[in-house]
């Protein structure tokens, strides 16, 4: 499903294979993977994709990123996406899953940007070896097919591997990929521009090797102008003296020119600095932040850290913009989790995923969009040595995005009035928690005590889980995980997780095959976990009971269920539903279908999560009678009781006659001297109004409104307004004059 897409404005198409819990194993032939009408890409304009699937199979789809599952919305009509977005999508079918297919659409207007770049860095290659060449063939077919002509490509910081700058020939590797990549796209038009890392050889080394690429063999820094912006690349390795003299007569020069507030100036060095992005971890040079802090319009970009770009914290506004470009090669989290490794977890805060930024600046903003060039389900460091992540190359996940745009506004005639308008600023941080309305559940996978997690959602991103265990009896911790330490909810994985499976079992150290400390089979334990997003806010806390080693006892337990609305047979215009469900363990849906007879009309339902809920639908049908029939499922695929409830619609707004001929009627439209109605509806008339006077009808499905005239029921000489209601509120208005 991989494509060439040198000069195609496009993203290179995924297929992830996902295995849900609770579903059959497939083979990959045996239920294929969806396929979009649109591939995914760069847009002017709403894209709209149509999905199609296996023949008998139904298609469920997300909009964030996450692995569909049997309760995720079907697909039924093409989808409009108006915002940028992952969409995946998996076909369903007799309880097999598909693999799920995955593409990131990045949504814009038809505004054109006065520059476009991309911002990568950390690329640490040193060997042309075909593998490498696949990688970056990979990763220049995704950037390709976001903007298959940009003015600019920035790679910052660390070229190559180098610890003891004598290997000064791997930048010949990272210049021949580039060269390669270039020639096969068509981009001899973009600039590229290098910053100095801290694994890069020296700045006279570099300026050999890439030329233009890098100018300065003496100090390392330089100033570019591309179509009227300001670039500024730094050597955050020897920011001083000379150098810092220089950006700090550049930065004060260019501010001093006119409008000079509302335009950017680009500073670009490999390390970030102190106390912005990521609140400062693996931040250096504190000289650099005291230098932008009097320049709002200046943006700093920085690698090094390897953080990833999916959180939240890789754009920070204080004095200044500063943002996290992520890393090509491999990327991190803070060291504060475990990640699941085969049947334990283990302290690693490495993560196989390449990522990058899409700039696009404007008039009035500047765009910054997350690329994964690579997010896969892997593990890059296993028992003290690399391992061969990135093998899957072209990348299943290219293309996909790691969180919704950033936009850059420099707005003001002050620097305090451009701070202002900030709104990735410390006050500006996000506060709410996850919202964790799934069931944990203790399961046994070949004999391993497992976690069953639903994921959790977030308003930004979930960032790990934290897990608890303690002897049910004692109260003693009973799992050895550091304090404050999480367990990773692979948020990096494109398409990321729905379902997490957690060992309960650790292994004592980095090393995946270090001593395992498990749990003591038939005790009783107790788990508590609690979804983390990356500020740290916390769901609250839920509980699982379970003995070690034993299988969960089976849920037999059918869900409660209440019809709330409606409460009377009607008639009514429409039926407004409500069912409302209870279940001890947890429920899965509540389903309210709509009968004539014998034959179904209308199905509604809700995916529904805990151990209450309710579900609610308003159903508009043809007159007549009809019959609601309800129930609940749980999340073990326990059904409740059907029950009914029958009910008559009616829409249909009475007719109203003048009655003609004495002594009922005199006169004519033009005026009456008395005037008489009849007055008829299948579903009973139940009140008349003239003009704002209310007379109650005994509910017949005929009924008269005789000898109206001037003094009777309301009626006035001149203009009148007669409404008539039947019994479901359907009104007729009448106007007629009185003489």
């Amino acid at each position: 499903m991989k494509r060439q897409i040198a000069g195609a404005c496009t993203i290179a198409v995924v297929a992830a294979v996902v295995a849900l819990p609770g579903t059959a194993t497939f083979a990959a032939d045996e239920l294929a993977a969806p396929t979009f009408s649109q591939d995914g890409g760069r847009f002017t304009q709403p894209a709209t994709v149509e999905i199609s699937g296996p023949r008998g199979a139904q298609i469920r789809y997300t909009l964030d990123g996450s692995t569909p599952t049997p309760a995720s919305p079907v697909y039924q009509k093409p989808l409009v996406l108006e915002e940028t977005t992952n969409l995946a999508a998996a076909a369903f079918k007799g309880g097999v899953s598909s693999p799920t297919e995955i593409e990131g659409y990045i949504v814009k207007t038809d505004e054109k940007p006065l520059l476009s770049f991309f911002v990568l860095s950390d690329v640490h290659t040193s060997a042309l070896s075909d593998k490498n060449r696949g990688i970056w063939n990979s990763h220049f077919d995704t950037l390709a097919s976001i903007n298959p002509d940009p003015d600019l490509i920035i790679s910052n910081g660390d070229q190559i591997n180098d610890n003891n700058n004598n290997t000064a020939p791997d930048h010949q590797v990272v210049k021949t990929l580039f060269d390669e990549n270039i020639d096969r796209l068509g981009l001899d038009d973009t600039s590229i521009l290098m910053s100095r890392g801290n694994h890069d050889v020296g700045n006279a080394d570099m300026a050999q090797y890439y030329g233009e690429w890098f100018p300065n063999a003496t100090g390392g820094y330089y100033e570019k102008t591309i179509d009227g912006q300001t670039f500024l690349v730094i050597d955050t390795e020897r920011y001083s003296g000379a150098q810092r003299t220089w950006l700090q007569e550049r930065l004060a020069s260019l501010s001093a020119e006119p409008g000079a507030l509302t335009k950017p100036i680009f500073v670009v060095g490999h390390r970030p600095t102190t106390n912005t992005v990521y609140d400062g971890a693996q931040a250096s040079n504190p000289a650099i932040t005291a230098d932008l802090t009097a320049y709002p319009q200046a943006v700093y970009f920085s690698g090094h850290s390897h953080l990833n770009l999916n959180d939240e914290r890789s754009i920070w506004q204080g004095g200044f913009t500063a943002v996290n470009d992520g890393s090509m090669s491999y990327t991190e989290t803070p060291h504060d989790v475990y990640q699941m490794y085969g049947k334990a977890l283990w302290e690693e805060f490495t993560i196989p995923t390449a990522q990058a930024l899409y700039v696009e600046v404007y008039k009035d903003r500047t765009e910054i969009d997350r690329v994964n060039f690579a997010a896969e389900d892997e593990r890059t460091y296993t028992n003290g040595a690399w391992g061969t992540y990135q093998s899957g190359f072209p990348f299943e996940s290219a293309g996909t995005l790691a969180g919704p745009t950033w936009t850059v506004r420099l707005d003001g005639t002050t620097p305090e009035e451009v701070r202002a308008n900030f709104d990735y600023t410390a006050a500006a941080r996000d506060n709410v928690a996850p919202v964790f309305d799934g069931t944990p559940s203790h399961i046994l996978v070949d004999g391993t005590d497992v976690l069953r997690v639903p994921a959790a959602t977030d308003d930004e991103s979930v960032y790990a889980y934290d897990v608890r265990v303690t002897d049910a009896a004692t109260g003693a911790v009973a799992l050895p995980i550091k304090a404050g330490a999480k367990v990773l909810a692979d948020f990096q994985i494109a398409p990321r997780p729905s379902i997490l499976d957690i060992p309960l079992a650790i292994r004592n150290g980095r090393q995946a095959d270090a001593p395992l400390i498990t749990l003591t089979p038939g005790i009783g334990y107790v788990a508590e976990v609690a979804a983390v997003d990356m500020y740290g806010n916390r769901s609250p806390v839920k509980t699982v009971e379970f003995v070690a080693g034993e299988p969960a006892a089976p849920d037999t337990t059918r869900p409660q269920v209440a019809l709330v609305s409606p409460t009377a047979a009607g008639p009514s215009k429409t039926i407004d539903i409500r069912v409302d469900a209870a279940d001890e363990v947890g429920l899965d849906r509540i389903v309210a279908n709509v009968y004539q007879g014998s034959t179904l009309v209308k199905s509604t339902q809700s995916k529904v999560q805990g151990t209450s809920g309710s579900h609610t639908a308003t159903v508009t049908l043809p007159d007549g009678a009809y019959t609601i029939k309800y129930n609940a499922q749980d999340a073990a695929g326990n059904v409740s009781k059907t029950s009914k409830f029958d009910v008559v619609l009616d829409a249909t707004a009475p007719k109203v006659t003048v009655k003609a001929g004495e002594p009922f009627t005199g006169g004519d439209d033009s005026g009456y001297d008395r005037v008489s109605f009849k007055l008829n509806d299948a579903g009973k008339i139940d009140k008349v109004e003239l003009n704002g006077v209310l007379k109650d009808l005994t509910n017949n499905v005929w009924s008269d409104l005789n000898f109206v005239k001037p003094g009777a029921f309301g009626a006035v000489a001149g203009a009148n307004t007669l409404v008539v209601y039947d019994v479901a509120g359907n009104a007729t208005t009448v106007e007629f004059t009185l003489r």
